[in-house]
């Protein structure tokens, strides 16, 4: 249901701001 695909969703950003913040953290260190 759209709950469901909505947590999905929430989980899967969450992930992709997590992988972005660590490959900007790199490039600045």
């Amino acid at each position: 249901g759209m709950s469901n695909d909505y947590e999905v969703a929430v989980e899967e950003g969450a992930t992709f701001i997590r992988i972005g913040t660590a490959l900007v953290g790199n490039e600045i260190d």
